[in-house]
Protein backbone atom coordinates (compact mmCIF):
# COMPACT_ATOMS: atom_id res chain seq x y z
CA UNK A 1 0.00 0.00 0.00
CA UNK A 2 1.01 3.58 -0.79
CA UNK A 3 2.03 6.47 1.78
CA UNK A 4 -0.78 8.22 0.29
CA UNK A 5 -3.22 5.33 0.79
CA UNK A 6 -2.19 4.35 4.20
CA UNK A 7 -2.29 8.25 5.23
CA UNK A 8 -6.19 8.12 4.34
CA UNK A 9 -6.88 4.36 6.00
CA UNK A 10 -7.52 3.74 9.43
CA UNK A 11 -5.33 0.34 10.30
CA UNK A 12 -7.19 -2.27 9.95
CA UNK A 13 -7.76 -5.12 12.96
CA UNK A 14 -6.19 -8.58 12.10
CA UNK A 15 -6.49 -10.38 15.32
CA UNK A 16 -9.38 -9.53 17.44
CA UNK A 17 -9.33 -9.49 20.86
CA UNK A 18 -11.11 -12.80 20.60
CA UNK A 19 -8.70 -14.42 18.85
CA UNK A 20 -5.58 -13.19 20.51
CA UNK A 21 -7.04 -14.20 23.80
CA UNK A 22 -8.07 -18.14 22.49
CA UNK A 23 -4.87 -18.52 19.88
CA UNK A 24 -2.22 -16.54 20.62
CA UNK A 25 1.02 -17.31 22.50
CA UNK A 26 0.93 -16.41 26.27
CA UNK A 27 2.60 -13.36 25.93
CA UNK A 28 0.03 -11.52 23.47
CA UNK A 29 -3.28 -13.09 25.00
CA UNK A 30 -1.84 -11.22 28.28
CA UNK A 31 -1.58 -7.67 26.15
CA UNK A 32 -5.21 -9.05 24.79
CA UNK A 33 -6.45 -9.20 28.32
CA UNK A 34 -4.94 -5.91 29.39
CA UNK A 35 -6.55 -4.35 26.41
CA UNK A 36 -9.82 -5.83 27.23
CA UNK A 37 -9.33 -4.91 31.21
CA UNK A 38 -8.67 -1.41 30.08
CA UNK A 39 -11.35 -0.82 27.34
CA UNK A 40 -14.69 -3.36 28.96
CA UNK A 41 -13.93 -2.62 32.71
CA UNK A 42 -16.54 -0.36 33.28
CA UNK A 43 -19.70 -1.16 31.58
CA UNK A 44 -18.78 -4.79 33.42
CA UNK A 45 -18.62 -2.77 36.48
CA UNK A 46 -22.25 -1.05 36.20
CA UNK A 47 -24.02 -4.33 35.72
CA UNK A 48 -22.43 -5.71 38.67
CA UNK A 49 -23.41 -2.49 40.34
CA UNK A 50 -26.93 -2.45 39.24
CA UNK A 51 -27.51 -6.07 40.36
CA UNK A 52 -27.02 -4.99 43.94
CA UNK A 53 -23.31 -4.81 44.52
CA UNK A 54 -21.89 -2.62 46.80
CA UNK A 55 -18.81 -0.97 44.88
CA UNK A 56 -16.04 -3.18 46.88
CA UNK A 57 -17.69 -6.18 46.15
CA UNK A 58 -17.88 -5.10 41.91
CA UNK A 59 -14.14 -4.07 42.71
CA UNK A 60 -13.77 -8.10 43.70
CA UNK A 61 -15.74 -9.52 41.39
CA UNK A 62 -13.96 -8.03 38.38
CA UNK A 63 -10.63 -8.61 39.67
CA UNK A 64 -10.92 -12.33 40.42
CA UNK A 65 -13.07 -12.76 36.73
CA UNK A 66 -10.73 -10.99 34.76
CA UNK A 67 -8.02 -12.60 36.09
CA UNK A 68 -9.54 -16.13 35.74
CA UNK A 69 -10.10 -15.50 31.71
CA UNK A 70 -6.60 -16.18 30.96
CA UNK A 71 -5.70 -18.68 33.43
CA UNK A 72 -8.71 -20.52 32.51
CA UNK A 73 -8.96 -20.23 28.70
CA UNK A 74 -12.14 -19.23 28.68
CA UNK A 75 -12.31 -18.57 25.92
CA UNK A 76 -11.51 -21.90 24.23
CA UNK A 77 -14.67 -23.31 23.91
CA UNK A 78 -17.41 -21.86 21.86
CA UNK A 79 -20.77 -21.04 23.92
CA UNK A 80 -24.22 -19.25 22.98
CA UNK A 81 -22.19 -16.10 22.78
CA UNK A 82 -21.32 -16.81 18.61
CA UNK A 83 -18.11 -15.20 19.25
CA UNK A 84 -19.35 -12.07 20.42
CA UNK A 85 -17.13 -10.41 23.14
CA UNK A 86 -19.68 -8.47 24.42
CA UNK A 87 -22.25 -11.41 24.95
CA UNK A 88 -19.07 -13.94 25.86
CA UNK A 89 -18.06 -11.52 28.62
CA UNK A 90 -21.28 -11.51 29.68
CA UNK A 91 -22.42 -14.77 30.04
CA UNK A 92 -19.11 -15.67 31.89
CA UNK A 93 -19.59 -13.14 34.07
CA UNK A 94 -22.94 -14.15 34.96
CA UNK A 95 -21.43 -17.87 35.61
CA UNK A 96 -18.89 -16.34 37.74
CA UNK A 97 -20.88 -14.65 40.17
CA UNK A 98 -22.95 -17.23 40.71
CA UNK A 99 -19.59 -19.63 42.02
CA UNK A 100 -18.21 -16.49 43.67
CA UNK A 101 -21.62 -15.84 45.64
CA UNK A 102 -21.16 -19.02 46.88
CA UNK A 103 -17.67 -18.77 47.98
CA UNK A 104 -18.32 -15.28 49.96
CA UNK A 105 -21.78 -15.72 50.65
CA UNK A 106 -20.39 -15.86 54.75
CA UNK A 107 -17.82 -13.65 54.30
CA UNK A 108 -19.83 -10.82 52.80
CA UNK A 109 -21.65 -9.69 55.66
CA UNK A 110 -18.50 -9.73 58.02
CA UNK A 111 -16.68 -7.11 55.27
CA UNK A 112 -19.38 -5.12 54.94
CA UNK A 113 -18.91 -2.22 56.95
CA UNK A 114 -15.33 -1.98 56.12
CA UNK A 115 -15.89 -1.89 52.45
CA UNK A 116 -18.34 1.04 52.65
CA UNK A 117 -15.81 2.75 54.52
CA UNK A 118 -15.28 6.31 52.80
CA UNK A 119 -12.40 7.42 50.91
CA UNK A 120 -12.24 3.79 48.89
CA UNK A 121 -13.87 4.32 46.08
CA UNK A 122 -12.07 3.44 42.61
CA UNK A 123 -12.43 5.08 39.52
CA UNK A 124 -14.85 3.37 38.32
CA UNK A 125 -17.48 3.92 41.58
CA UNK A 126 -16.47 7.40 41.19
CA UNK A 127 -17.86 7.55 37.61
CA UNK A 128 -20.65 5.32 38.88
CA UNK A 129 -21.57 7.89 41.17
CA UNK A 130 -22.11 10.49 38.36
CA UNK A 131 -24.62 8.21 36.15
CA UNK A 132 -27.82 8.80 35.82
CA UNK A 133 -30.08 5.78 34.97
CA UNK A 134 -33.23 5.10 34.08
CA UNK A 135 -34.97 3.61 37.11
CA UNK A 136 -36.59 1.11 34.74
CA UNK A 137 -33.21 0.03 33.24
CA UNK A 138 -32.14 -3.43 33.94
CA UNK A 139 -28.49 -4.64 34.36
CA UNK A 140 -28.49 -5.85 31.34
CA UNK A 141 -29.52 -2.89 29.32
CA UNK A 142 -27.28 -0.63 31.32
CA UNK A 143 -24.15 -2.97 30.27
CA UNK A 144 -25.35 -2.79 26.76
CA UNK A 145 -25.40 0.91 26.63
CA UNK A 146 -22.12 1.43 28.28
CA UNK A 147 -20.51 -1.44 26.35
CA UNK A 148 -22.02 0.50 22.94
CA UNK A 149 -20.71 4.34 24.74
CA UNK A 150 -17.38 2.27 24.80
CA UNK A 151 -17.12 0.92 21.44
CA UNK A 152 -17.95 5.11 20.31
CA UNK A 153 -15.62 6.20 22.61
CA UNK A 154 -12.62 4.07 21.23
CA UNK A 155 -13.55 4.81 17.48
CA UNK A 156 -13.83 8.69 18.30
CA UNK A 157 -10.16 8.26 20.08
CA UNK A 158 -9.12 6.41 16.71
CA UNK A 159 -10.33 9.31 14.98
CA UNK A 160 -8.79 11.85 16.62
CA UNK A 161 -5.25 10.11 16.64
CA UNK A 162 -5.62 9.27 12.52
CA UNK A 163 -6.14 13.39 12.26
CA UNK A 164 -3.68 14.93 14.51
CA UNK A 165 -1.35 11.93 12.42
CA UNK A 166 -2.09 14.12 9.36
CA UNK A 167 -1.50 17.94 11.08
CA UNK A 168 -5.02 18.33 11.36
CA UNK A 169 -6.07 18.31 15.45
CA UNK A 170 -7.02 21.47 14.87
CA UNK A 171 -9.65 20.45 12.88
CA UNK A 172 -11.06 17.59 14.86
CA UNK A 173 -11.02 19.34 18.27
CA UNK A 174 -13.47 22.00 16.27
CA UNK A 175 -15.62 19.06 15.03
CA UNK A 176 -15.66 16.47 17.63
CA UNK A 177 -18.92 18.01 19.42
CA UNK A 178 -20.50 17.98 16.03
CA UNK A 179 -19.65 14.23 15.95
CA UNK A 180 -20.48 13.23 19.25
CA UNK A 181 -23.91 14.78 19.15
CA UNK A 182 -25.05 13.33 15.60
CA UNK A 183 -22.70 14.07 12.83
CA UNK A 184 -24.92 17.20 12.15
CA UNK A 185 -24.42 21.37 11.49
CA UNK A 186 -28.16 21.49 12.36
CA UNK A 187 -28.15 23.89 15.21
CA UNK A 188 -24.79 24.72 15.14
CA UNK A 189 -23.29 27.85 14.07
CA UNK A 190 -21.52 26.70 11.10
CA UNK A 191 -19.94 29.90 9.60
CA UNK A 192 -18.61 30.28 13.32
CA UNK A 193 -16.83 26.70 13.30
CA UNK A 194 -15.51 27.21 9.71
CA UNK A 195 -13.50 30.47 11.40
CA UNK A 196 -12.32 28.51 14.21
CA UNK A 197 -10.93 25.85 11.68
CA UNK A 198 -9.54 28.51 9.75
CA UNK A 199 -11.85 27.49 6.54
CA UNK A 200 -15.07 28.74 4.97
CA UNK A 201 -18.08 27.04 5.09
CA UNK A 202 -18.24 24.73 2.66
CA UNK A 203 -14.94 23.60 3.24
CA UNK A 204 -16.31 22.89 6.38
CA UNK A 205 -19.26 20.93 5.44
CA UNK A 206 -16.58 18.57 3.27
CA UNK A 207 -14.31 18.01 6.00
CA UNK A 208 -17.41 17.24 8.43
CA UNK A 209 -18.41 14.64 5.79
CA UNK A 210 -14.94 13.23 5.59
CA UNK A 211 -14.53 12.85 9.40
CA UNK A 212 -17.58 11.16 9.63
CA UNK A 213 -16.86 8.48 7.08
CA UNK A 214 -13.45 8.17 8.80
CA UNK A 215 -15.64 7.91 12.10
CA UNK A 216 -17.82 5.11 10.30
CA UNK A 217 -14.79 3.37 9.17
CA UNK A 218 -13.09 3.33 12.49
CA UNK A 219 -16.25 2.37 14.36
CA UNK A 220 -16.17 -0.67 11.83
CA UNK A 221 -12.68 -1.80 12.89
CA UNK A 222 -13.39 -1.40 16.86
CA UNK A 223 -16.56 -4.10 16.25
CA UNK A 224 -14.76 -5.83 14.25
CA UNK A 225 -12.11 -6.08 17.27
CA UNK A 226 -15.12 -7.22 19.53
CA UNK A 227 -16.53 -10.17 17.04
CA UNK A 228 -14.72 -13.75 16.03
CA UNK A 229 -16.61 -13.52 12.88
CA UNK A 230 -16.88 -10.84 10.44
CA UNK A 231 -19.90 -11.86 9.26
CA UNK A 232 -21.45 -10.89 12.71
CA UNK A 233 -20.29 -7.25 12.66
CA UNK A 234 -23.06 -5.32 10.50
CA UNK A 235 -25.67 -7.32 13.29
CA UNK A 236 -24.02 -6.39 16.07
CA UNK A 237 -23.79 -2.89 14.53
CA UNK A 238 -27.96 -2.88 14.73
CA UNK A 239 -27.23 -4.37 18.21
CA UNK A 240 -25.44 -1.46 19.32
CA UNK A 241 -27.55 1.34 17.42
CA UNK A 242 -30.88 -0.51 19.42
CA UNK A 243 -28.73 0.03 23.19
CA UNK A 244 -28.71 3.80 22.75
CA UNK A 245 -31.79 4.41 20.92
Amino acid sequence: MSSASSENHLPATQWTLIARLRHGDAQDAQRALDELINQYRYPLYCYLRRRGYNHHDADDILQDFLMKLLRNESFNSADSSKGRLRCMLHVSLERFVISWERLHKHRRKEFSIHQEAPGQDSEAERRYQHEHFDSQETPDQIYGRKWTLTLLGTALNRVGELYQSRGKEKLFNVLRPVLMDGGSLRGEDGPKLAEEAGMNYGALRTALMRMLGDYQEALHQEILHTVEDPAAAKEELEHLRKSVS
